[in-house]
C-alpha cells in the first residue's frame, strides 16, 4: 500500500521550506513540481526541501529535484536536501548524486546554509 504524497510549504527568512511527507513517485512528483514551480514563480530562488518524512523515491521525483536544483542554480540560489536517510539517501548514493545535492542533517542547519547572515554595518 502507498503512502500519498502530502506536500507543505512555509517561508522562512529569505528562504521556502517545502516539507514532503510519503511518497515521491511518477503519480506524485506534480505535487513537488507544482509546489516547486509556484515558487520559483514569485521569484523564490533559495528553497529547502525537508525529504526527512519521504519513505519512498523514484527517478521521477528525482529528476523533479535535478530540474529544480539547476533552475535554483541558474536564479543565483540554491535547493538544499535537509534530513535525506533511508530510501532518497540510497538513491542519491547510487546514482552518484551525493555531491550534486547540498544534503544538510536537518531544516535549521539547511536554512543556515541557504540564507547567508546580513552582514554587519561597519562602525564608523
Amino acid at each position: 500500500m502507498t503512502t500519498p504524497l502530502a506536500v507543505s510549504v512555509r517561508e522562512h527568512d529569505g528562504a521556502c521550506v517545502i516539507v514532503l511527507v510519503g511518497e515521491l513517485d511518477k503519480l506524485s512528483s506534480p505535487l513537488l513540481r507544482d509546489a516547486l514551480t509556484a515558487r520559483f514563480d514569485r521569484g523564490a530562488s533559495r528553497v529547502v526541501l525537508d525529504v526527512a518524512g519521504l519513505r519512498f523515491c523514484d527517478s521521477t521525483g528525482l529528476w523533479v529535484m535535478l530540474d529544480f536544483r539547476r533552475r535554483a542554480g541558474e536564479a543565483g540560489g540554491c535547493l538544499r536536501l535537509a534530513g535525506a536517510t533511508g530510501v532518497l539517501e540510497r538513491l542519491l548514493t547510487l546514482t552518484g548524486l551525493t555531491g550534486v545535492f547540498p544534503l544538510d542533517p536537518d531544516v535549521p542547519a539547511a536554512l543556515r546554509a541557504a540564507v547567508p547572515p546580513s552582514p554587519v554595518p561597519k562602525a564608523d
